[in-house]
């Protein structure tokens, strides 16, 4: 897939695994541990054939957490997913992680985009550094405006209508460019117009207006 974004970075908790039978992640970070982490979270619905399908889409697939690096080794671990990864962005601004990222590998960050559910994590301070975020939708970032996915299932089909929306763009900007027309832009602005009116006032708009050229 030749898509626009290139480079994909996500959010780990919340987005790529989530606490199990619904319940409260305020719980587990009550009195957090690895111990705990293996018996409080899951891996979110399609999440893996989600990674398997990005890891042959996207140049780029890396994680930036704000988690701890023990709980989140310990999920990669039991997930089986830390293989698809490319590196591990933890703690600190994920803008700033991210920008820092992709400008020490020369890569464009108008060809990246942030997935994640925390709009005060995952999307504004990302958006703030030029770069692409959306949202995964949960309840609780339902009153934050942003682009939203259903889940991580879902981003391999986003990325691929996103690359077909940006070459479509691009052909309808190359079509729309006067010098495409056969008979030059004079043609486009003013059809129907005495051509010899050039002659006198070369660079001039002319158009008609109530049957006459003006």
């Amino acid at each position: 897939m030749a898509g626009r974004y290139r480079h994909v970075f996500l959010d780990a908790e919340g987005t790529l695994y989530v606490p199990k039978q619904g319940r409260s992640r305020w719980e587990f970070w009550a009195d957090p541990s690895p111990e705990l982490a293996l018996e409080f979270f899951e891996l979110d619905e399609g999440v893996r054939d989600a990674l398997d399908a990005l890891r042959g889409d996207v140049d780029t697939l890396c994680l930036v957490s704000r988690n701890t690096e023990s709980i989140l080794s310990a999920l990669l671990d039991k997930f089986g997913i830390r293989g698809y990864f490319d590196d591990v962005l933890l703690n600190g601004d994920k803008g700033k992680n991210i920008v820092r990222y992709l400008s020490e590998r020369g890569l464009d960050r108008d060809e990246a985009v942030m997935v994640g559910d925390m709009p005060r994590l995952d999307v504004y301070p990302v958006k703030n550094k030029g770069v692409e975020a959306i949202l995964v939708d949960r309840v609780y970032n339902r009153g934050d405006s942003a682009e939203r996915i259903s889940g991580v299932k879902d981003l391999p089909t986003w990325l691929r209508i996103a690359g077909y929306a940006d070459e479509f763009g691009k052909k309808k900007a190359r079509l729309s460019k006067l010098e495409d027309f056969v008979d030059g832009p004079e043609a486009v602005c003013c059809p129907g117009r005495d051509q010899n009116l050039d002659a006198r006032a070369p660079g001039l708009r002319h158009e008609v207006v109530g049957g006459q050229v003006v």
